[in-house]
């Protein structure tokens, strides 16, 4: 079935509510899923395997391990990116915005896929970042210019598989300091796929006017999650009337 941009919006502000997410969170955790899925990043397809444990879990944000000058350590708590991206990435540019530059990383946070909206929206503000991730024998870079609309993303493999839950952001000034930071950090080999910012901005377009495609059964699995906010506010205003 196919939905609007903007009903797909709104449901899923509902849903993340009836999970437990605070105002600023579910709306951050809408807007990552609807620019995942409208750009090509699969983001319900993402969304759909996040569910089970975003429904067993308290809403937790990254603990601040350590912090220095430039750079910081968050724990993820086993939590969602959806919960920690928007607080990682807030991080890294206050770090760039007060010494050039500012790297953070993230550990034990999942569906690190769904970061690239908040590097977008971060990029808005005059920040120039990078975001990388491994899963299996594959690495994950994306890069963005200060200002940019579009990011790059490219795949790499690598020599060696790891099942670490570890995202890193590197923020700066501009886009050749944030690849200098990259670089003296980690070593890529040659890239195995990228995904062109044409192609992202077609799909873009393609959703615009067609419509978003969801799974009928996870649109029932959204539907029941926003009965949930339904539900609470109708016993609250029951409460309420008989104070």
């Amino acid at each position: 079935m196919k939905v609007s941009r903007n009903e797909l919006t709104a449901s899923l502000k509902k849903a993340f509510e009836g999970l437990g997410f605070s105002v600023g969170d579910y709306q951050d955790a809408a807007a990552m899923v609807i620019w995942s899925q409208m750009h090509g990043f699969q983001g319900l397809e993402q969304l759909d395997r996040a569910l089970p444990f975003l429904n067993n879990c308290l809403c937790l944000h990254a603990q601040l391990v350590s912090n220095g000058d430039q750079q910081a350590l968050l724990d993820g708590q086993n939590s969602s990116v959806l919960l920690c991206g928007s607080q990682t990435v807030r991080l890294a540019c206050a770090l760039a915005r007060q010494h050039g530059h500012g790297f953070v990383q993230l550990d034990n946070c999942h569906n690190r896929m769904l970061v690239i909206q908040r590097l977008v929206s971060a990029a808005q503000s005059g920040t120039a970042l990078a975001a990388y991730w491994v899963q299996g024998a594959i690495g994950f870079k994306v890069t963005i210019e200060a200002h940019a609309k579009q990011p790059e993303y490219i795949q790499y493999t690598l020599p060696t598989q790891s099942d670490n839950q570890t995202l890193m952001i590197f923020a700066g000034e501009d886009l050749a300091a944030v690849e200098q930071q990259f670089a003296n950090q980690i070593s890529l080999a040659s890239p195995i796929a990228k995904v062109l910012s044409e192609t992202m901005v077609d799909s873009y377009n393609e959703c615009l006017d067609q419509g978003i495609e969801i799974d009928q059964a996870l649109w029932y699995e959204l539907d029941n999650l926003v009965a949930r906010v339904l539900v609470e506010s109708t016993e609250s205003s029951r409460a309420g009337a008989g104070d």
